[in-house]
């Protein structure tokens, strides 16, 4: 029967039949595919970096993006039957390494069907990403561990089977077996497509991160972190502690366009640290975020928040995309209907904005913001007239992510940056328990002697520089807002300055800059169970 037609690539300079990277391949193929009814299957390949030598010198850096020196693709029917007759169609296509080694291209191509498909068999059978599935993972085991925790014999097993198969899953699954040796208490899952082998999100949370979430549970933020590469996005989720620090609890890698993100991520969360699914009272999210609806139903007791100043910049920037005349009116109403006092008060600024904003930008509010105004305007919020700390947070957040990862990253290297960032402060809270107990645990009760050992932690990964500020304090290094004073025996948070007990911030400074532990200057008597939590 006829053919779907021309097999035209995507390369750069516009040749035919190349393609820089497997992904674009894949995609491409996707997109075909689909348009054209048919379904194709790998009949044989072969990696570009064979185990048996050693690679040359350009093979490492394509090995991730390439993955195949040549790939031949057969009908899904070919050699298979229907009803009583056999298919054997000739349809196939093969790619081959180019000539100058970079990328890979069509040398054959013969499209001619010699049967039909229904759209109701392709709509079956038809997967997308297929082609990116791991080459050695079997799909009844990628099934089976999809959206579960993975227990460290399971990671061991995987590994096994992607050998020699799939460098880079292999890769992955050997940072995640590095994990669990050194955290036992790890958490982790896989998110495979269903019915094909594609890695879709990797959800991981320490023992560290568990912990911190456990006992700092009120108010959680989540946005997406950093761009991984091409096809994957982190995702982060952080507590506030006990100094009023973002401190991470999550991270979710996700493939883009993932659906049911955000629940998959809260409910492992929850799956984690069972112990915070009544204690979360609010969680904020980034405006980039949309599908919150299920959230309540995860976490009951939880109120869900979108960041309002980022809802302000995206209202903002459509106004500029749109060219909407008097964009200063428009501008100035929608900050009044975000920062508004009461319902009545909104509802009137949105009856003004009604009057002087143009249709297409008036569609676009109604449609993406009006109808959940409950999560970002001021009226509606969670604790009325308080700054939200989430754009600190992430930024915060944001700035240390930039110290590990340099995108485009492969999953493996994402995996380990990530790990490097929590396995340091786990490390410094370790080596200093024994001083802590020593010295803060005489004097203070076991909530406060924990939040001593935070900050150390964070001391000695930022390095605790200690600078002069015109006032005549010294500020550690802008990681915190707390100023000590030149003798290190006064500090400006207010635990400190309303009960007089013994100062962490204090304490970290001491011990990062050398100075002696104990001091009567520093360390005050307790005062009964006044400010114990702080």
């Amino acid at each position: 029967s006829g053919g779907p037609g021309p097999l035209p690539g995507r390369g750069h300079g516009g040749h035919r039949g190349e393609f820089h990277t497997w992904h674009q391949f894949s995609s491409f193929f996707d997109d075909w595919c689909e348009k054209h009814k048919v379904l194709f299957i790998i009949a044989s390949l072969k990696p570009l970096i064979s185990l048996r030598q050693n690679p040359l010198h350009y093979q490492p850096s394509l090995a991730a993006t390439l993955r195949f020196r040549f790939v031949r693709l057969i009908c899904k029917h070919s050699g298979t039957y229907v009803g009583q007759s056999t298919i054997d169609c000739p349809a196939s296509i093969t790619l081959r390494l180019g000539p100058k080694k970079d990328r890979l291209v069509v040398i054959e191509a013969s499209l001619e069907h010699n049967h039909k498909l229904s759209e109701v068999e392709f709509a079956h059978y038809f997967k997308r990403h297929q082609l990116e599935a791991s080459m050695g993972l079997p799909i009844r085991i990628t099934n089976s561990v999809s959206k579960r925790f993975l227990a460290p014999d399971l990671i061991w097993n995987l590994e096994d089977y992607s050998k020699a198969k799939d460098k880079g899953m292999c890769e992955l699954l050997s940072q995640l077996d590095g994990l669990f040796k050194s955290d036992p208490g790890a958490k982790v899952k896989l998110v495979f497509q269903e019915d094909v082998a594609v890695l879709n999100s990797i959800f991981l949370a320490t023992s560290h991160m568990r912990g911190l979430v456990q006992r700092f549970p009120r108010c959680l933020y989540m946005d997406k972190a950093a761009c991984v590469n091409s096809e994957f996005e982190l995702y982060s989720v952080l507590c506030q502690d006990g100094n009023g620090r973002g401190r991470e609890c999550a991270y979710c890698v996700a493939r883009r366009g993932v659906p049911d993100l955000v629940i998959f991520i809260v409910a492992s969360l929850v799956q984690s640290a069972p112990d915070i699914k009544l204690k979360v009272k609010c969680l904020t999210v980034g405006a980039g975020i949309t599908d919150v609806d299920a959230v309540e139903e995860v976490l009951p007791c939880t109120r869900v928040q979108i960041c309002r100043l980022q809802v302000l910049e995206a209202l903002y920037r459509k106004a500029r995309e749109l060219a909407v005349a008097k964009e200063d009116k428009v501008r100035n109403l929608l900050h009044n209907m975000a920062n508004a006092s009461s319902p009545r008060v909104y509802s009137q600024y949105l009856s003004d904005l009604e009057d002087v904003a143009p249709l297409p930008f008036l569609q676009y509010y109604l449609e993406h913001w009006h109808h959940n105004k409950g999560m970002w305007a001021e009226c509606w919020a969670f604790e009325r007239n308080c700054d939200c700390p989430f754009l600190e947070h992430m930024s915060f957040h944001q700035q240390k992510l930039c110290s590990v990862l340099s995108p485009p990253l492969g999953l493996a290297a994402c995996v380990r940056g990530l790990l490097e960032l929590q396995v340091l402060r786990v490390e410094m809270a370790a080596l200093n328990e024994e001083r802590v107990s020593e010295l803060y645990r005489a004097v203070c009760p076991p909530d406060s002697a924990a939040l001593i050992a935070e900050e150390l932690g964070l001391a000695k990964h930022a390095n605790y520089h200690v600078k002069e500020v015109p006032e005549g304090f010294l500020l550690d290094g802008g990681i915190c807002s707390f100023l000590v004073s030149r003798d290190l025996a006064v500090c400006s948070c207010s635990i400190y300055v309303s009960s007089r007990r013994p100062c962490r911030h204090l304490f970290a400074t001491r011990l990062w800059t050398g100075q002696p532990l104990y001091d009567p200057g520093l360390l005050h008597a307790p005062l009964g169970s006044e400010g114990q939590d702080t």
